[in-house]
């Protein structure tokens, strides 16, 4: 089996892959945040793509868009592959900034498809813009101008963004470091303004998952049969913990402002949808990480399948809510994060709440009993239990063919 799980850092409860850093208006006042990449560089070097596409998928389905921003928008360094695919229309338009960063080639390709995203909601940024290069040609395009105040001279920074207000855009300050560069941005006339002067990024602890590419690209061929069968749709994601929890990260922003809280993966599986499904399970391959330093996720996902095999045998129903609530409290003491942000993010209902956080009703203990009879401090547990477990441990087995 490849990459599942990694253990976070001692210090810290998960992988920090991104970091938010804030950007703030003339009056001090939060306007939104960049989001940046804090994951590893594999040995093969940076890769601008896989970077924002990491960038994505944590933001999207492992911290959620609304928690990152808090109703502000977010800005997402963007380059050329990811920006000419169809992936980057995954973020949410109405909350996004693409920015599009100094390295990308402007040509024909790239005009139109900003285009394309300004006509779909996207607000467009110019990374690093420098008058006169290349980028002048997306300036009618465009929402935010970014000036990096250390390599334009100050005595330039008027002119610049006064040319650029009259072209209807909105002006940058960044890298601003100290109080005299603030004043000095203040007095040149930006409109917003970003650097250490007002935050160093801050990172963001995720669940620090990769899915394994066997399962995804199963997922992707099932998915793009005429006909999908949700029940084999529903089999490949519980194979595999990190799917389980991002979807249940889609199901759950899909579900926001509607009251509805989330039972099971085959609700998770029915309010995402096939074609979301396929979209962000592409971005996670091009965001996977090459396997290193990693343990098996089959530990994790045996507790939830025994959970689910003892609900079922003694209430007799799907075991949905059981998996769901094993899956939960195996994953948190793995990653070390706590179960009840784990919850928030996968939008539980009260019932796994009460039954994870506190133990409550049949369904808390259901996932205590196989906590410590699978941890070895009740070897003696009752019979279901122990039946259940010696059926998800050979479960596990075949998942590990699969990969």
């Amino acid at each position: 089996m490849s990459a599942d799980l990694r253990l976070p850092d001692e210090s810290t409860p998960g992988r920090a892959s991104l970091a938010r850093q804030p950007i703030v208006d003339r009056a001090g006042a939060l306007y939104g945040y960049e989001l940046l990449f804090r994951g590893r560089v594999p040995e093969s070097g940076f890769d601008g793509d896989r970077a924002t596409a990491e960038v994505l998928v944590t933001a999207a389905c492992d911290l959620g868009w609304q928690r990152l921003g808090g109703g502000h928008p977010l800005f997402l360094n963007v380059d050329k592959g990811l920006l000419l695919g169809s992936l980057i229309d995954l973020a949410p338009s109405d909350h996004t900034f693409i920015e599009v960063v100094e390295s990308v080639h402007v040509d024909e390709a790239v005009h139109e498809r900003l285009v394309q995203l300004r006509a779909a909601g996207f607000r467009i940024a110019l990374d690093d813009f420098v008058p006169g290069t290349a980028a002048e040609q997306l300036v009618p395009l465009a929402h935010v101008a970014k000036i990096d105040v250390l390599q334009v001279p100050a005595e330039q920074w008027s002119a610049v963004v006064e040319s650029l207000h009259q072209q209807g855009l909105a002006v940058l300050a960044e890298k601003v470091e100290d109080r005299n560069m603030h004043d000095l941005a203040v007095a040149a006339g930006f409109d917003l303004f970003q650097g250490y002067w007002y935050a160093r990024p801050a990172e963001q602890p995720s669940i620090a998952l990769s899915p394994r590419h066997a399962v995804c690209l199963r997922l992707l061929e099932a998915l793009s049969q005429d006909e999908t069968n949700m029940g084999h749709i529903e089999e490949l994601v519980s194979s595999d913990a990190v799917l389980t929890v991002r979807t249940l990260r889609m199901a759950n922003s899909a579900a926001a402002g509607t009251g509805r809280s989330i039972n099971s993966l085959h609700q998770a599986l029915v309010l995402v949808g096939p074609a979301t499904l396929s979209g962000w399970i592409a971005l996670m391959l091009v965001a996977a990480e090459e396997p290193a330093e990693v343990v098996t996720s089959i530990e994790v996902l045996v507790r939830a399948r025994a959970c689910q095999l003892v609900s079922k045998s003694r209430a007799g129903g799907p075991g949905g809510e059981a998996f769901l609530a094993g899956l939960v409290s195996a994953l948190s003491e793995k990653t070390g994060i706590p179960a009840s942000q784990m919850l928030d993010t996968v939008g539980a209902s009260n019932l796994i709440r009460s039954a994870v956080l506190e133990g409550a009703g049949e369904l808390g203990s259901v996932v205590r009993e196989v906590d410590l009879h699978v941890s070895g401090f009740d070897l003696d547990a009752a019979l279901d239990v122990q039946m259940a477990h010696l059926a998800a441990v050979v479960w596990g087995h075949e998942l590990l063919q699969m990969g």
